[in-house]
C-alpha cells in the first residue's frame, strides 16, 4: 500500500502549527471543490479527497502523532464508527448531536448541508514545546534562564473575531451554519452519504462579513515572546517544567495553551549522578599511597582540600558530606563520594634499588631482575 506524505499534500512543513495547517485546508478545498473545475471533475474530486484524509489526520494531535511516528493512521475518511461519533473532541463531536442525522433520507439522490446547526466552541490553545540547556553547576544551584519562542496570542485589532471591527459573523451559506457538507447519492447498491468539512468556512459554521487584515480571519498572529524560566536547584536531567498559559492562545474566547520546557543537563566528565548523589575518581602516585598525603578534590562549586592516610589502598572512597545535589522543594543536599585510584609506574635504577632494600627487610619475594 502505497503510502500518502500528508504535509506534502497540505503543503505544509512537518514542524506546521495547526494554525498553519488550517490556513492551507482551507485555501487548498476552495481550489480544488469539485464545482470548480467541471471540465476536469473527476481529478478534483480525488484531489479534494486526499486534501480531506490529510486534514483529519493532521488537525487531530493523536492521529498526527501516530503518523508522524509510523507513517500512517489506519484507515482515514468515512471509517468512522459509533464510538467515534460520540467519542469527547471527536472532529464528529462538533457537527453532529445524532449520528441517526445521516440516515434521515432514503430515497433519491440529493445533495445539500446536514440539517443540525452547530453551535460555535471555544477551543483550547495549543500546548508548545521547548527545551533549554544547563550545565551541572546550574542545576545544583538553580538558575533563572531567558527563553524566546513564538506563540500566537489573541489578535488585538479584531479581539480574537477573525472580522474586521465595525462588520459580524453571518451564518455560512455553504453548509447553513452545521461546518459539514453531506452529499447523499442512490446508487444500485443502496443510498450512499459523504460528510465532509465546508471547504467554505472550514467546519466553523460561520464566516465573518470582512476578515481581519491583520490576522486574516484566524483571529490570531503570531508573536515573539521572551520570559526567564526558573530552573529550581536539584533538577533532573529530562525534567518537564510547565508554565501555565504559556502556549498558543485558544480561538473563540478558548484559553492559552501551556509551555512546556524540558531541562537538558550538560554532562561533566568529572562527575557521575546518581539521584542526590555525586561520584568523581582522582588518582594518586603509590608513594603518596604509602605515606599520605592532602589533595584538591574537584566539586562542582570549586575545590575541596581532602587529606589522604598513610597506607590508602587502592578503590578507596571518602563521603564528602553535604556536596551532592539538593532535593527539590526540601535543598536537603546528598554527598560527594570520592574513589582512590592508585597509580603504579614503572620504577627507575635508583628507585628500584631502594624497594629491593625494602622488600629484603620485609622478607619479601621479589623478581631480582
Amino acid at each position: 500500500m502505497t503510502r500518502k506524505d500528508y504535509y506534502e499534500i497540505l503543503g505544509v512543513p512537518r514542524t506546521a502549527t495547526q494554525e498553519d495547517i488550517k490556513r492551507a485546508y482551507r485555501k487548498l478545498v476552495k481550489e480544488w471543490h469539485p464545482d470548480r473545475h467541471p471540465e476536469n471533475r473527476k481529478e478534483a474530486e480525488e484531489r479534494f479527497k486526499e486534501i480531506q484524509e490529510a486534514y483529519e489526520v493532521l488537525s487531530d494531535p493523536q492521529k498526527r502523532a501516530q503518523y508522524d511516528r509510523f507513517g500512517y493512521v489506519g484507515e482515514t475518511g468515512g471509517g468512522a464508527t459509533w464510538q467515534d461519533v460520540h467519542a469527547p473532541g471527536s472532529i464528529f463531536e462538533d457537527f453532529f448531536g445524532d449520528f441517526s442525522d445521516i440516515f434521515d433520507m432514503f430515497f433519491g439522490t440529493s445533495r445539500t448541508s446536514a440539517g443540525r446547526r452547530t453551535t460555535t466552541r471555544a477551543r483550547r490553545g495549543e500546548d508548545i514545546e521547548l527545551s533549554i540547556n544547563i550545565t551541572l553547576e546550574d542545576a545544583i544551584r538553580g538558575r533563572n534562564v531567558p527563553l524566546e519562542y513564538d506563540r500566537y496570542v489573541v489578535c488585538s485589532r479584531c479581539n480574537g473575531t477573525g472580522a474586521e471591527p465595525g462588520t459580524g459573523r453571518r451564518t455560512c451559506p455553504r453548509c447553513g451554519g452545521t461546518g459539514v457538507i453531506r452529499e447523499e447519492k442512490r446508487t444500485f447498491f443502496g443510498l450512499f452519504v459523504n460528510t465532509y468539512t465546508c471547504p467554505v468556512c472550514g467546519g466553523e459554521g460561520y464566516v465573518v462579513e470582512q476578515e481581519c487584515p491583520k490576522c486574516g480571519g484566524s483571529g490570531r498572529v503570531k508573536e515573539r515572546r521572551r520570559i526567564t524560566v526558573k530552573v529550581p536547584p536539584g533538577v533532573e536531567d529530562g525534567a518537564r517544567l510547565r508554565i501555565k498559559g504559556g502556549g498558543n492562545a485558544g480561538t473563540n474566547g478558548g484559553d492559552y495553551g501551556d509551555l512546556y520546557v524540558t531541562v537538558r543537563i550538560a554532562p561533566d566528565p568529572r562527575f557521575e549522578r546518581k539521584g542526590r548523589d555525586l561520584f568523581t575518581t582522582i588518582t594518586i602516585d603509590h608513594v603518596q599511597a604509602a605515606l599520605g598525603t592532602t589533595v584538591q578534590i574537584p566539586t562542582p562549586e570549586g575545590y575541596e582540600t581532602v587529606k589522604i592516610p598513610p597506607g590508602t589502598q587502592p578503590d578507596t572512597v571518602f563521603k564528602l558530606k553535604g556536596l551532592g545535589f539538593p532535593e527539590v522543594g526540601t535543598g536537603r543536599r546528598g554527598d560527594l563520594f570520592v574513589k582512590v585510584k592508585v597509580e603504579i609506574p614503572r620504577p627507575s635504577k635508583r628507585e628500584r634499588r631502594i624497594l629491593m632494600e625494602i622488600a629484603q627487610r620485609r622478607g619479601l619475594k621479589v623478581d631480582e631482575e
